[in-house]
């Protein structure tokens, strides 16, 4: 094949059966499974796309797809492919299991519930498509297996919400277009109730069991086992254990003594069916499968063989004669009650095992009554055992052998009833005589022992001789000429309990007789061969009255036999009684025969026949040809006889009946009698429940044995006469009519019959037919007559309308149907109108759905009586209902109660449901059936004549006429929850659907005001509104919502004409407006909207009914611009709808809807100003033109919100509105400019909305809130005041969400701002729904002023609740004078000032966040954010958290800015780092002393400055040196953020940002500065607190005065004090004299730091206070000599001198004894007392553990609050000295009394005219100069007990820190560490010293030395305090060294960033 060619049809489908995957955009990438439409082919190649992607197009290799065989279908729109070669379940079953694989993904990625429930389904179906597929099932298989698939399609369909697939009755999916809206209803609803009902199968199965005519049990033999050396008979019947009899024949199988069954060639093949089991059979209480083992051979036989086994192989045996003597083996019998009544289904495939019994000495029957009475019912001998396996067959032998002809194949026995079935089919005949030799008594007499008795039996003629072949043993074996009994042995009193069935032809029965002969067996062969005959009995079965047999019991006599005088072909033993009853009128012996008084011999029979009798009345009927003049006497007696013997003669007796009327043809002697007779026989069969069965009996009768010709004269005129004065016999006349039926069927077959037989034209043909209708018409009327007569006759009438629509079809044969239709209407109408209403009612029924309402010339006649009716009824129905009176409409108990039980409810229920009547739901049938008459005969024209017939459309009409009115109003009325509301909705539909264009006008022009048809369609708009809005149907009736859809437009296409045709010169508004509701709520219902369906779902619809949205679009934008000058009433209040329209994601559509908003600017911009002009008066004159289209667009703005945020919209309408707009608009000449910013406006919005509705439903909580503050900017422009406040609230909700108090109170302030401090109302716009009862201003601000000021306590922001309180006590003391509330404010006030000096609160971290790259939300794009993060949040947290919300996005690991790349790039990455804020200097604070408690709140909080610094190296070019402090430089960056932090966020975008460089030299005079600062903190701790630890102190002095590592000042002086530096940078002197002098400010702080230390250094520190006082005095001279002597006059040391002369120890043991037991209590007074610089040195010591105290404190230290501390160019005597300090007793004292607000830190703040130059000039003149505060170095040590209760108040309650590990290593490092964590190692750090990993403890720690080992610290957390490390003395001088080393210089270099991550492909 070369180039590429087109596919024919047949091989465009295929199926991808390997995945293919490929980088070209040529080749179509697929998966497994999908299926394929190809195009075109090449020789290796397929050109084609993917069915559900059609997109894309492109090539695949061939042998990646399978193709399969289809057809397409060109009707179709959308390609749909037909396979001829499959199963239409088998193609439902493929594409239901594509449709639920994408819903099964579905639930296992959201984890939902019925994941294995639909995984185990998917299995079933495919295992079930398999089976179907492979085409081995039968066809009752096959159809079992689509039933189950149907089944299973529709559970699971209802588990995952999917449509409801409605189905036939044989499972074919139904086709909405070929089956009327009623049927289609039907078939909904039995669907959803067979889905909704609880599966009780076994229950259903019993009941159709039972309810069914004749069932058949098959009992199948598998083996035997048993031991026994003989042959034996086994004889298998059913037993009714409670009667204690056989109620079948025996079955009997031939068992060989070798174990084998004798007839070897039916080994797999002995079935035995037990027949004629009726009802009263399957329902016996007790019944079982006995089994007679009986062995043939000798008498005795002692020798036995075991021959048991379960299974074998063996030869053919040759058959031998069946010869010897009977005897009992044994009895195996089983419970089969459950298999018979279907409690238990078996198959002949399962196999059970019988328990075998021998019998020992009792009989067969005593061994059987102890086996069914044995306790374990256990076999003695276990491996005995019958094995069979059984099922249970319903129908008769014809209708098994044709349904299941594989279970009955070949040659299988039968064993009948013995017993008349419960129905008895004509051709059925039986004469079956059952003996059953029941027991007999022999004594022995002069014999030694007992005889051993064995009767046989022989059946003989009156000749004696006798009968051959007609003794049946049972099924299985052949007849014979004599029966043979069981011999028991030596017994007197034998009871033999063996049944035999005789079956004489019946011309010899009543002249035979049967013998019983009784011989004595010997178990010696020789003795046994001349026994004979020592007795014999006999029975006669014709009785002397001429019966039968009678069933029962029968003692007969025993005669003695003398061989020697007895004749064998004599027949005198006739002459002697057979029982004792006859022995007074017969002699007592014969010849050779003697009566015997001692023995005696019993018998039962039961006859089943169908010719003979043992009724003698019922005989003589029969016998009336021999007995005629008693034939009156038999008429009059057959009503005693017995129902049974009636129907089982009934053919019989109608021969008679009709046999009789035939014979007297010419008279009328017995024709009331044999009417008479009739009406019995069949009131019998028709209306006793025990007969009913025998229907189909006289039916068949009727059709094939009645031949009476000239019956039907005779009982027309009995009929006529009888009816025609029913005043005589009423109760004849009932029984009549309830007969009626039946006795116009024998009419018409007999009127047929003599058609048939004079059809050669013998007789006056018109002339005989115009008689007989005479006759008919004459019947017919007197029957009109009896229904219009008086009540008296109220039943036999109503028994006429009950059973009279019964007799149509037989009618119809012999009579014309347009009479008998003018007969039946004129019954109708002439009835009263309220008598016997249901039953009329229920005429009406019968009679549509009777053949005469086929035709259409009938149904013309009685169709407008129907309707009249109809409509009546419900008329009165709903004035009974509105009414409330009790009138004869109203539901009775009785009706009430009979409809309760047919729909389950109980009556309470029933009586709740409007208009709920049993004439109503008759009324809603009839309407059902009629419809759907007319719709299949609309739908046979079609097919006939591609065209309507006229009949079908004038009864259509005459039902639009009269009913649809009255149906709709009924509908309006009603409850929708009453059952009848869906159906009414269905014939509604139906009528509409079956509308023509005629119809629709003749019925509008038929009303005869405007005012009526305004009525009309107001009702059918609300009607059809009401439907679309909320559907009467469930959701999953698509089909019926669907076709109810497509007929609902239909119907809104002919009122829109209407509307404007009637309705637009005489304007109706309401008309327009409900029209336009109407259809635009039709086109925005949820079961239009295709797009949320599924691909297959779409295109089914799309293909039946197309998209009906777009072509009620169209109409709708026909009838707006149609509106003319009326427009304007439709605007605003058309807005919202018109909006929802065009939101619908239908391109076209929007095209043709969307210039409907212009035209509605036009209107409101050109209408008038005055309310009284109209739009045409502007026209005329322009001056009072409103100009503007306010009213428009605050209406598509407030609508546009509502329907984003519900889902509506997307970016293409927010396109494509904006262009058709802005065309419009921009080419207007007025509304050119207001236009096009209002369309700016508008989709400025949109955007906003558009991107609220993207993450609305995202985890991220934080972009929701930056989507709420984006539409909060907006409506704050536009003023759209009641928007603002809406979303106002909306994000004030989100922050109560994630627990942002502080932002929440922010948000709420957005409200009250705008509110003022009056009584004015509140505007509509103003209002909130949570506050709905404030009324005023006032009153509403007052409210949100309390619930931010809640929310700013919960957020421990107590000075902005201030600020508020303050406020609102203002309105209280000033305004309101409300004291009690401004007392309760003052007293939250002192709580407010006492929690900010009392409680700890923690310092929040800030955080620069970058975003990069355009794979972020729009809004994130590119931005720069400054974050402040939540209590105790580190970096690391931070970091952790917004990689969380962005788990795609990359981390970058560099400060440096990213590259262009990565801007532009796709993808998204994150740059995250910590930022400090940077406090701007309050007014309010200069020159005074401000408790530090109160500075640390403005330190972090509305700040909108912040700044980070990124290290980096710059070697001088001037100078060599490479010494790291010569180089290294400091980037620092100032973010200005959008809002001062914390706002209505707790992040905004950064607005401006500006870079500067700070030099080597400024670097060191700015760790110079904090140095000292720290050193001064310490100093005054530890001056203070006299038990402090003294580790932080003896790490900083180490640091500085010994600095082995880092050099200490020798590196400045190194680097900056040379003669070379000074040269190159001579402007650097002055900050060169700057460092100088904090050089030599720095000793006379070391020296009392080093005196301080040696008063709390202990004993074992000692050597080191040597060294430090050595390194001290050392770096004193240097000092001192290069740049001179400084003293320190503001501190000044407390500890008297006699202090020093305490030993260390002393003070330990003091310190030691002081410490409480309580593990909290320690660590947390400990802690608190320490300072900002102790807290610093501390975490030196313990990163790894510190309390949130200790974090701020340390923060406090870190160069970014350089600014509070003291200037060091300032000369330390210039700073503030503090005053004489107390005593040390005193201090104690006062520290116990003193609060925490008196002895906290305290800073004087003042602007410093010393402000660092260089920092300065850097700084933008825009930006805010940086203001140094000095601090007064103050402090008091709070008493530890408040302490205690401050940090127990302060912790946090969440528990974020439990889950550290209760053991952490214990790491020293210097201050200025950059932290271990990865994020901070790469990303550079700031000029912080304190490290931004530090996360903060889960409790306060103290560290604690004791007098024997120093180095032991305890680490004390949540509440068990945990030993560390135990540190030896080498090693912690060691890490005192290197520490040491770290602090004398500045920081270290940043560690080399880690590689960074491999960017995604």
């Amino acid at each position: 094949m070369i180039g590429w060619n087109e596919i024919p049809d047949n091989g465009r489908f295929a199926i991808v059966i390997y995945t293919f995957k490929s980088e070209d955009d040529a080749k179509l990438n697929v998966n497994v499974g999908e299926s394929l439409h190809l195009l075109q082919e090449e020789s290796d190649w397929y050109y084609g796309y993917n069915i559900r992607q059609t997109c894309s197009k492109g090539i695949i290799p061939k042998n990646y797809v399978k193709v399969l065989g289809c057809k397409i279908d060109q009707t179709d729109p959308t390609t749909n492919f037909q396979f001829v070669d499959q199963l239409p379940i088998v193609q439902e079953i493929t594409q239901v299991l594509r449709e639920w694989s994408t819903l099964w993904k579905n639930l296992y990625i959201t984890n939902r519930a019925h994941f294995e429930t639909i995984k185990s389904s998917i299995y079933e179906l495919i295992n079930y498509r398999s089976q179907i597929t492979s085409g081995t099932l039968p066809v009752d298989e096959l159809k079992k297996v689509t039933r189950e698939v149907c089944e299973k399609i529709a559970t699971v369909n209802r588990t995952l919400q999917l449509d409801l697939v409605v189905r036939d009755k044989d499972g074919n999916i139904i086709n909405p277009d070929e089956t009327s809206t009623i049927q289609l209803y039907r078939y909904h609803k039995n669907a959803a109730d067979s889905i909704s009902e609880p599966k009780t199968e076994p229950k259903e199965h019993t009941v159709s069991v039972i309810q069914q005519y004749s069932h058949i049990f098959i009992v199948s033999v598998k083996n035997f086992t048993c031991k026994v050396s003989e042959d034996s008979e086994l004889l298998m019947f059913l037993y009714d254990m409670k009667e204690n009899k056989a109620i079948t024949e025996n079955y009997i199988v031939h068992w060989s003594k070798e174990g084998l069954m004798k007839e070897i060639d039916r080994m797999n093949n002995l079935r035995v069916m037990f027949t004629d089991l009726g009802k009263k059979d399957l329902e016996r209480e007790k019944i079982y499968l006995v089994c007679y083992a009986v062995r043939v051979g000798v008498l005795e036989n002692k020798d036995t063989v075991d021959h048991s086994r379960r299974s074998s192989t063996a030869s053919l045996l040759k058959k031998e004669k069946l010869e010897g003597m009977r005897r009992p083996l044994g009895v195996a019998a089983k419970d089969v009650t459950i298999f018979l009544n279907g409690k238990f289904d078996a198959d002949l495939e399962q196999e059970f095992s019988v328990p075998f019994y021998n019998c020992d000495k009792d009989n067969l029957e005593q061994t059987l009554r102890k086996i069914t009475n044995k306790e374990d019912g256990k076999s003695d001998n276990k491996n005995q055992s019958l094995f069979i396996s059984m099922k249970l067959l319903h129908g008769d032998l014809k209708q098994v052998r044709e349904e299941n002809p594989h279970l009955v194949l070949g040659n299988v026995a039968i064993a009948r009833k013995m017993g008349f079935p419960e129905v008895i089919l004509p051709g059925d005949v039986r004469n079956d005589l059952y003996l059953t030799l029941l027991c007999g008594e022999f004594p022995k007499g002069n014999k030694t022992s007992d005889k051993n008795v064995e009767v046989i039996v022989k059946v003989c003629n009156k000749k004696g001789e006798t009968i051959p072949n007609v003794i049946f043993k049972g099924g299985g074996v052949p007849s014979s000429s004599e029966y043979h009994s069981v011999i028991y042995y030596h017994e007197d009193k034998p009871q033999w309990h063996e049944t035999l069935k005789v079956a004489i032809p019946i011309e010899e029965f009543k002249q035979s007789h049967i013998k019983f002969f009784f011989k004595h067996r010997s178990s010696n062969e020789v003795k046994d061969k001349s026994e004979k005959y020592f007795a014999m009995s006999f029975v006669k079965l014709l009785q002397m009255d001429g019966t039968t047999l009678k069933d029962s019991n029968h003692n007969l006599l025993v005669y003695k036999m003398d061989h020697k005088k007895f004749d064998d072909n004599s027949i005198d033993y006739l002459d002697l009684a057979s029982t004792q009853e006859e022995t007074a009128m017969c002699p007592k012996q014969v010849n050779g025969l003697m009566l015997s008084t001692k023995d005696s011999f019993t018998i039962s029979s039961n006859i089943c026949s169908t010719k003979l009798t043992q009724n003698v009345n019922l005989l003589g009927l029969l016998n009336w040809a021999a007995q005629k003049e008693s034939l009156n006497d038999s008429l009059d007696k057959l009503k005693a006889v017995d129902g049974d013997e009636i129907v089982k003669f009934l053919q019989d007796i109608l021969d008679t009946l009709f046999g009789v009327l035939m014979e007297n043809a010419q008279t009328t002697t017995y024709d009331e009698k044999v009417f008479n007779c009739l009406l019995h026989v069949i009131n019998i069969i028709n209306t006793d429940w025990k007969y009913q069965h025998f229907v189909p009996v006289l039916d068949l009768y009727i059709k094939e044995s009645f031949s009476a010709t000239l019956a039907y004269k005779k009982l027309i005129k009995v009929l006529h006469d009888l009816i025609i004065d029913p005043q005589e016999d009423t109760q004849l006349v009932f029984r009549t009519m309830k007969s009626m039926q039946y006795i116009m069927r024998f009419v018409a077959r007999s009127r047929l019959l003599y058609l048939e037989l004079n059809k050669d034209g013998s007789f006056d043909e018109v002339q005989d037919q115009q008689e007989f209708n005479d006759s008919m018409q004459a019947l017919l009327n007197s029957i009109v007559k009896l229904c219009k007569s008086s009540e008296q006759l109220l039943r036999e009438q109503g028994a006429c309308l009950k059973y009279l629509p019964n007799t149509i079809p037989d009618i119809l044969l012999i009579f014309d149907k347009i009479e008998l239709s003018r007969t039946l209407g004129i019954l109708l109408e002439e009835m009263p109108m309220n008598r016997l209403t249901k039953q009329k009612i229920m005429t009406m029924n019968e009679i549509v759905h009777s053949k005469l309402f086929c035709y259409k010339e009938c149904r013309k006649i009685l169709l407008p009586i129907f309707t009249k009716q109809i409509k009546t009824l419900f008329e009165q129905n709903e004035e009974g209902v509105v009414s409330g009176m009790p009138t004869n409409r109203r539901i009775n108990k009785h009706n009430v109660a009979k409809v309760a039980r047919v729909l389950g409810e109980t009556k309470q229920c029933i009586n709740q449901h409007t208009g709920y009547s049993e004439e109503m739901e008759l009324c809603i049938k009839i309407m059902d059936d009629i419809l759907d008459l007319l719709f299949r005969d609309r739908r046979q024209s079609y097919d006939e004549n591609n065209m309507l017939g006229y009949q079908t459309d004038e009864s259509i009409g005459e039902i639009i006429r009269t009913n649809l009115r009255t149906i709709s109003q009924s509908y309006i009325k009603m409850d929708k929850e009453n059952p009848f509301a869906k159906n009414l909705v269905a014939i509604m539909i139906d009528i509409f659907r079956q509308m023509q264009d005629n119809h629709y006008s003749n019925y509008i022009n038929a009303f005869g005001t405007s005012t009526d048809i305004l009525d009309f369609l107001m009702e059918i708009l609300m009607i059809f509104k009401e439907l679309v809005n909320l559907s009467i149907f469930p959701q999953d009736w698509c089909e019926m919502i669907m076709l109810q859809n497509s007929v609902i437009l239909k119907a809104l296409r002919y009122f829109s004409y209407t509307i404007r045709d009637k309705f637009f010169e005489k304007f109706e508004q309401q008309a327009w407006s409900n029209f336009f509701h109407c259809a635009i709520a039709f086109m925005t219902q949820p079961s239009l909207q295709l797009e949320s369906f599924t691909c297959d779902k779409r295109s089914r619809i799309i293909k039946r009914y197309k998209d009906m949205r777009r072509e009620m679009g169209f109409e709708i934008r026909s009838m707006w611009f149609n509106l003319g000058q009326y427009k304007r009433k439709f605007v605003p209040g058309l807005v919202e709808n018109i909006l929802e329209m065009t939101l619908l994601p239908e391109v076209e559509l929007r095209k043709a809807s969307i210039p409907i908003f212009f035209d509605m600017m036009q209107c409101e911009y050109y209408s008038s100003s005055v309310e009284f002009e109209s739009f045409g008066d502007t026209i005329r004159n322009s001056k009072n033109v409103k100009g503007n289209f306010d009213e428009f667009e605050n209406e598509i703005i407030a609508k546009l919100d509502a329907l984003f945020e519900g889902g509506r919209g997307d970016e293409n309408y927010k396109l494509l509105f904006q262009e058709i707009m802005y065309d419009h608009c921009s080419q207007h000449a007025s509304l050119n400019e207001r236009g096009v910013i209002f369309v700016t406006v508008v989709t400025s919005l949109m955007e906003r909305l558009l991107q609220y509705r993207n993450i609305i439903d995202d985890e991220n909580k934080e972009n929701r809130m930056i989507c709420i503050v984006n539409l909060l900017d907006f409506y704050s422009e536009i003023n759209r005041k009641e928007m603002y406040i809406r979303y106002v609230h909306k994000l004030y909700d989100l922050h109560l969400q994630c627990d942002n108090f502080t932002e929440a109170a922010y948000t709420l302030e957005l409200h009250s701002n705008l509110l003022n401090w009056s009584n004015e109302i509140l505007p509509p716009l103003l209002k909130s729904s949570k506050h709905r009862d404030a009324q005023t201003h006032r009153q509403l601000k007052e409210l949100l002023y309390y619930k931010i000021i809640d929310n700013y306590n919960k957020g421990k922001m107590w000075e902005c609740a201030l600020e508020k309180c303050k406020e609102l006590g203002n309105q209280y003391e000033e305004e309101t004078f409300d004291y009690d509330r401004l007392h309760e404010l003052h007293n939250r006030m002192a709580l407010y000032y006492d929690n900010i000096m009392k409680q700890v609160r923690p310092k929040p971290e800030y955080f620069r966040v970058a975003y990069y790259g355009y794979g972020f939300p729009k809004f994130l794009q590119n931005k720069v954010f400054v974050y402040r993060g939540k209590s105790y949040e580190r970096l690391g947290d931070f970091s952790s958290r917004i990689m969380n919300e962005f788990p795609k996005a990359e981390l970058l690991t560099k400060l440096t800015p990213p590259s262009d790349d990565i801007k532009n790039s796709k993808d998204q990455y994150l740059q995250i780092n910590s930022v400090k804020p940077m406090m701007e200097l309050n007014d309010r604070f200069q020159g005074k002393v401000v408790s530090d408690q109160i500075i640390q709140f403005y330190q972090v909080n509305h700040v909108d400055k912040f700044q980070y610094s990124r290290r980096f190296k710059r070697k001088d070019p001037l100078i060599e040196n490479d010494n790291e402090f010569a180089t290294m430089w400091l980037e620092r960056t100032v973010l200005v953020t959008e809002h001062s932090l914390p706002h209505i966020l707790s992040w905004f975008p950064v607005k401006s940002l500006e870079t500067y460089e700070i030099s080597p030299l400024t670097n060191a005079i700015e760790t110079m500065e904090k140095a000292n600062q720290d050193l001064r903190a310490l100093f005054v701790q530890y001056n203070c607190e006299k038990q402090a630890q003294v580790n932080p102190l003896s790490l900083k002095l180490k640091g500085i005065l010994d600095p082995a590592v880092m050099g200490g000042i020798k590196n400045y002086e190194n680097t900056f004090f040379t003669e070379e530096y000074e040269n190159v940078h001579p402007e650097d002197s002055e900050q060169l004299e700057k460092l100088k002098d904090l050089i030599a400010d720095q000793v006379p702080i070391l020296e009392l730091c080093v005196e301080v230390h040696k008063f709390h250094a202990p004993k074992m520190l000692h050597p080191l206070q040597g060294l430090l006082e050595t390194r001290m005095a050392v770096m004193r001279e240097e000092i001192r000599q290069k740049y001179g002597a400084r003293t320190c006059n503001d501190l000044k040391l407390e500890i008297s001198p006699e202090s020093f002369r305490r030993h260390p120890s002393d003070i330990d043991d003091i310190r030691s004894s002081e410490i409480p037991i309580d593990s909290n209590n320690v660590t947390r007074s400990r802690v608190s007392s320490l300072t900002r610089s102790q807290v610093t040195s501390f975490k030196n010591l313990t990163l790894n553990l510190t309390s949130p105290s200790q974090y701020n404190a340390s923060k406090l230290s870190s160069p970014g609050t350089k600014s509070l501390l003291l200037s060091p160019s300032r000369s330390l005597s210039h700073s503030p000295t503090i005053k004489k300090s107390k005593s040390q007793k005193d201090k104690r004292r006062s520290s116990k009394t003193d609060s925490i607000t008196s002895t906290g830190n305290a800073q004087w703040y003042m602007a410093s005219p010393e402000a660092d130059n260089t920092v300065t000039n850097n700084i933008s003149n825009g930006g805010t100069p940086v203001i140094e505060l000095r601090q007064e170095l103050t402090s008091k040590r709070p008493l530890r007990s408040e302490v205690e209760k401050e940090k127990r108040l302060s912790r946090p309650s969440s528990g974020q820190y439990s889950s550290r590990p209760s053991s952490l290593s214990l790491t020293m490092r210097a201050a200025s560490s950059s932290g271990t964590s990865s994020n901070r190692d790469s990303i550079g750090t700031t000029d912080s010293s304190v490290s931004e990993e530090d996360l903060p403890p889960p409790l306060p720690m103290k560290l604690r030395e004791s007098e024997s080992n120093f180095n032991n610290i305890n680490v004390l957390s949540s509440n068990v305090t945990q030993t560390i490390n135990e540190l030896n003395s080498v090693m912690y001088a060691k890490n005192l060294l290197h520490i040491a080393e770290k602090e004398n210089g500045a920081k270290p270099p940043t560690p080399p960033p880690k590689p960074p991550k491999k960017k995604k492909a």
